[in-house]
């Protein structure tokens, strides 16, 4: 296969991928009642897919490096295809927690190697628009997700929505058994596993300037996500319909400046894109924290554009991490992932004390206040480590 071709592959793959994650949110109090369960029960059905996908990214990081690409991936997908059909056969909402986070655990191979394979098969520019082509991929699926489940769940109950991930997830599997080829270099020594591999990603100058920007923004905009169905509610009285519009819209948003990004980057260069970015992202924060009671027009208008400042972000930071640690690039994306995903859990439950203790300045203000800092400490980071470069040249 030529790289375009991977990349193809790659994007349906996850596209197809992140429906396991959301598809069936839309019918959660339907299948309170169909498994005869509390609501703290059901919703572990997402949480416990969550966890298994945060843990997993710094065990498969090291063992794609070590190992290679397919040799993770294929068994991942396979165990991944195996807990769908056990999700869609189970009949015990214990059973399916069990199942839901070996569908997690599998799942989760798919986001750190397809950003390894992109790294492996892509170089310069091109690697940036490639980036941002999976990323704009990635972010269709939370966009579409819960309407086709709606849709799903309300035609056929959640046994429905099941057997769409099993039969998807069996394509999947089949997709990259027979298509993906391995990317891992025969030429390239990998460091045997340990612990110090972490603490490199984390103290480099690139690897902690990326990561402190992605738990920052994942904190901030999960928090965005929650907050927006309530105060919508609340303060302007919208239906169900019309919130999920705006979701759409800031989904949208994100999915082209998701595209864009690529050419920001050979425009500007990728760590002035990372400073670019990540800072705007900062201000669309500010931005909606003095929006949100003001109007709903300019409610909306801040949410798009802080949906936009971060799609056109996100995929610099798997580029940066690709070109900086090219032997690594497994476990570099792992660990970020990782951190990334703390930082989705805590943006919900932060968010919230936030808002409680001292409402929606206090909430948007410490996370646009966070995201700046973490925009300070990278523009520090990178102005460093060309100082220590030039000199050398």
């Amino acid at each position: 296969m030529n790289a375009k071709k991977i990349l193809y592959l790659l994007g349906f793959s996850i596209l197809l991928g992140t429906f396991a994650q959301n598809l069936f949110m839309p019918i959660l109090p339907a299948m309170q009642n169909e498994f005869h369960t509390t609501s703290t029960i059901i919703n572990w059905t997402v949480s416990i897919f969550t966890v298994s996908l945060a843990i997993m990214q710094v065990v498969y990081g090291p063992m794609i490096d070590r190992f290679g690409r397919r040799k993770v991936l294929i068994p991942a997908l396979v165990l991944y295809a195996l807990a769908s059909f056990g999700c869609y056969m189970v009949d015990s909402i214990y059973g399916l927690l069990i199942f839901r986070a070996l569908q997690g655990i599998g799942f989760a191979a798919i986001p750190i190697v397809a950003a390894t394979v992109i790294g492996d098969v892509f170089a310069g520019p091109k690697r940036a628009e490639a980036m941002g082509t999976y990323q704009m991929m990635l972010g269709i699926g939370p966009a579409i997700g819960p309407l086709l489940g709606g849709w799903m769940g309300g035609a056929g109950g959640h046994s429905a929505v099941f057997l769409f991930l099993a039969v998807s997830a069996l394509c999947v599997l089949t997709a990259n058994a027979v298509l993906l080829p391995e990317t891992k270099s025969d030429h390239v020594d990998t460091k045997k596993f340990g612990f110090q591999s972490f603490r490199d990603v984390l103290t480099q100058p690139i690897g902690a300037s990326v990561t402190m920007i992605g738990f920052t923004q994942m904190f901030a905009y999960h928090a965005f996500l929650l907050f927006i169905p309530v105060h919508l509610t609340q303060v302007y009285q919208l239906t169900a319909g019309q919130i999920g519009l705006i979701y759409l819209l800031i989904s949208g948003v994100f999915v082209i400046s998701s595209k864009l990004s690529g050419r920001l980057q050979k425009r500007v260069g990728t760590r002035r894109a990372l400073v670019f970015t990540a800072g705007a992202h900062a201000f669309a924060t500010f931005l909606f924290m003095v929006t949100t009671d003001i109007s709903l027009p300019l409610m909306i208008m801040a949410s798009a554009i802080f949906g936009f400042t971060l799609g056109i972000g996100m995929p610099v930071h798997t580029t940066l991490l690709s070109e900086v640690f090219e032997h690594e690039r497994g476990t570099a994306i792992g660990v970020y992932n990782f951190i990334r995903y703390v930082g989705m859990a805590a943006g919900p439950v932060g968010g919230a004390a936030l808002l409680g203790f001292g409402g929606t300045w206090l909430e948007f203000g410490i996370a646009g206040i966070v995201i700046a800092c973490a925009v300070l400490f990278a523009r520090a980071q990178i102005s460093k480590q060309q100082k220590n470069i030039i000199p050398s040249a």
